[in-house]
């Protein structure tokens, strides 16, 4: 008989896996047999113990139906097949259940339990003990009292075996049944193991029969990993080879053909005089129609000679060609010059990438890097300039109000207070360029704000110009600081106003706007989103392209000398940009220019608005720490605080506030904390305070607000936001109604 590969593994495993199943049945059995009988004599130990302690006053007293009772009772626990009391002298008492011949073994009583075994029963003896009292009364000693342990009778239990025998042959048969399935079940499993490992070998058995045939089928097999699986592998491989060949051929030029068309390059092929002999698909859509390559370029600008190409080729250069539509596109160019066997030139192949779109956003990133740049540099220079003119601001106010108009030196004054306000707002205007001092957020209706605008700029504005504000109704509120929107918002109306010297029209037009179309996404790079639009639009001189990429640098105007600053535009920008909003204009020479914003949808309800309360002149009382590192401005909150009965304490800087306000905070009433410090930021500060008095009433002093500080700063407690510079009544304003809180 021919035995298999197959066969020949059935036969080796198989009998090795009964043996072992026979051997762990076996051991499993033995152990779990053993287990049964140590918990069966366990329990019996404790049955014996209980009844020698409850059988002590039955004998004593030698109550035999107490005696009887006791022996029913301890017959009733399982198991337990015969009682028997005997006293000291092993005489038999009382004998409940099975019958059970034979006297006392030797027993001792200093051991509290012997256990003998025989065929059909455990025994368990057991002796009783009670505990006696003597006296003993000595000569030089007092009475004494001693208890003494006497055995007065003994106790045997037996145990029937038949549970345990039950147990033992359930465990058994369990153990056998255990071992039928696991032999059959692991037979079955290494059946089918050894025939899937061996399956190869009869498919390339008859693989090879075919081969003998002329057949070259495909052999489809599972890959195993093993040296079976991979010489099956192997020789299918070998069978399909030439036929993989044949199928390649075929589908390659297609492959290349398939690649020519989808490719997002567009690639092109030339005869030898510069003819277009071949293009796919996206040269069609980008300059379809052009026969000769010299025609891509515009006239008088052909850069791009083939005679380059024959001498050196042309690569990644950077070209200006004519599309389809007459317009001009950037694109990267590459040409080669096929060469045939004599190395004589026969032809060229090129391909040119467009880039006019990544040109274009190159430079709106340029244009953004720029800006952020001038912005960092602007609202450091602010930040430093106000407190410079918070000195001189607030001791000018603070001049003033104890100065009487009819004094001389009143009209000085005065002028000084002008003069620093003045620069004041040009610091603010450096730092709405900046996307600096956004400290109030609030929900507000953009319709509400933008009558407001109105309602001013129709007193200051010609009468010449018409203002059409057209508003649409039940708009979704957006959140942000209304002052510096609307000042953002004027700002454009002024611009508008100048750009119509002769008179027109200033449109004002506010709408939801839904933004989800991708050409207008990727033109403009404005998020996707739900806006809020506000479109500013004048009749005036328009812009030429030049003056449009300069309109929101700083300091740039087209205004003449005395009528501007440059910063008007700059302001709007970063103050728009600082709300998560966009800024886009469109303008013509003659036709005149429209601004939009897109300003991000808030959630909920719009925020009633909160009026300043005027300030009344009356007693204020407390303690009020300054935490500032200005010397002018430490001296000036203490010169104008102390004039209204407050007491001030100073610190130069965070170490030194946090080390005053722990030694009284018990006493400090309010915190006046500025936040660009040295040793140790105002945010740390404000931690550490609110750590020490978590009631603590602080607020926030600062030439300019960032965002990160402020949201975060409000959110965990801050009661106020004083800006420098500042008055001397804007100063007290702050403190009545955080006092007030």
């Amino acid at each position: 008989m021919r035995l298999t590969f197959r066969k020949k593994a059935l036969l080796l495993i198989i009998p090795i896996l009964i043996f072992v199943s026979i051997v762990y049945t076996y051991e499993a059995i033995r152990t779990e047999k053993d287990i049964s009988r140590k918990e069966i004599i366990k329990r019996s130990e404790v049955v014996t113990a209980l009844a020698s302690k409850t059988v002590e006053l039955p004998i004593l007293s030698g109550n035999a139906e107490l005696l009887k009772k006791t022996a029913l009772f301890i017959k009733s626990s399982p198991d337990v097949a015969f009682v028997s009391f005997y006293d000291k002298k092993e005489n038999l008492l009382i004998h409940e259940g099975s019958p059970f011949s034979g006297k006392l073994p030797l027993l001792s009583s200093n051991s509290p339990l012997s256990f003998f075994e025989d065929s059909d029963f455990f025994s368990f003896y057991a002796p009783v003990f009670t505990v006696r009292a003597s006296e003993d009364i000595g000569i030089f000693q007092e009475d004494t009292v001693r208890q003494t342990t006497e055995n007065i009778g003994w106790v045997r239990v037996g145990f029937s075996k038949s549970t345990m025998k039950e147990t033992e042959n359930r465990i058994v048969l369990r153990g056998v049944m255990l071992a039928l399935i696991f032999a059959a079940g692991s037979s079955v499993v290494v059946y089918f193991l050894i025939t899937i490992a061996t399956r190869p070998l009869a498919v390339l058995s008859g693989a090879v029969k075919r081969i003998g045939e002329g057949e070259y089928a495909e052999i489809k097999i599972e890959p195993t990993g093993d040296e079976i699986g991979e010489l099956a592998m192997e020789f299918n491989r070998m069978t399909v080879a030439i036929k993989d060949r044949e199928s390649r051929l075929i589908e390659s030029e297609k492959k290349i053909r398939d690649l020519f068309e989808r490719v997002d390059h567009a690639i092109f092929r030339l005869d030898k005089d510069g003819g277009i002999i071949g293009t796919n698909r996206k040269f069609g859509e980008l300059c379809g129609g052009v026969k000769q390559f010299s025609a891509l370029f515009p006239k008088g600008k052909e850069s791009l000679r083939l005679e380059k190409a024959v001498e050196s080729g042309v690569k990644n250069s950077e070209e200006k060609i004519i599309g389809a539509d007459g317009s001009e596109l950037i694109v990267i160019m590459s040409v080669y010059p096929e060469l045939n066997e004599e190395r004589a030139i026969i032809g060229f192949d090129g391909y040119f990438v467009d880039i006019t779109e990544k040109k274009r956003l190159e430079q709106t990133l340029m244009q953004t890097q720029k800006l952020d740049s001038l912005g960092m540099l602007a609202g450091g220079i602010a930040h430093d300039f106000n407190n410079i003119l918070t000195g001189v601001l607030g001791y000018a106010s603070l001049l003033r109000s104890i100065t009487p108009e009819t004094d001389k030196i009143y009209k000085y004054i005065d002028t000084i207070e002008k003069s620093a306000t003045r620069a004041a707002s040009l610091a603010q205007q450096l730092l709405g360029f900046a996307r600096k001092g956004k400290y109030l957020m609030t929900k507000m209706s953009i319709n509400d704000l933008v009558k407001e605008v109105i309602s001013f700029v129709k007193e200051t504005i010609d009468r010449s110009i018409t203002i059409v504000v057209d508003t649409e109704e039940n708009l979704p509120p957006i959140e942000g600081d209304s002052n510096q929107l609307y000042q953002a918002i004027m700002n454009l109306c002024i611009n508008a106003r100048d750009a119509m010297p002769e008179g027109g029209r200033l449109y004002i037009k506010t709408e939801f706007y839904l933004l989800h179309d991708e050409k207008v996404v990727d033109f403009f790079q404005i998020p996707p989103g739900e806006y809020i639009r506000v479109s500013v639009t004048d009749t005036g001189v328009g812009m030429p392209p030049e003056v449009k990429k300069k309109i929101f640098e700083p300091f740039y105007t087209t205004k003449g000398i005395g009528k501007g600053t440059g910063l008007g535009l700059a302001m709007v920008y970063g103050i728009i940009k600082n709300h998560g909003g966009h800024i886009n204009v469109y303008s013509e020479p003659g036709l005149g220019t429209t601004v939009r914003l897109y300003l991000p949808k808030a959630e909920g309800k719009v925020e009633e608005k909160r009026r300043g309360e005027v300030m009344e002149e009356k007693t204020r009382k407390g303690t009020i720490l300054l935490v500032d590192d200005e010397e002018v401005v430490r001296e000036l909150g203490k010169d104008i605080l102390e004039a209204y009965d407050y007491k001030v304490l100073l610190a130069i800087h965070g170490n030194e506030g946090v080390r005053i306000f722990n030694e009284n905070k018990d006493n400090i009433d309010l915190v006046i904390l500025d936040m660009v410090m040295p040793e140790k930021s105002g945010r740390q500060v404000f931690k550490e305070m609110k750590a020490l008095k978590p009631g603590i009433k602080i607020i926030i002093c600062s030439g300019y607000g960032e965002e990160h500080y402020f949201h975060e700063l409000f959110e965990e407690g801050a009661v106020g936001f004083l800006q420098k510079p500042f008055q001397h009544t804007e100063l007290l304003s702050k403190v009545e109604d955080a006092m007030s809180i």
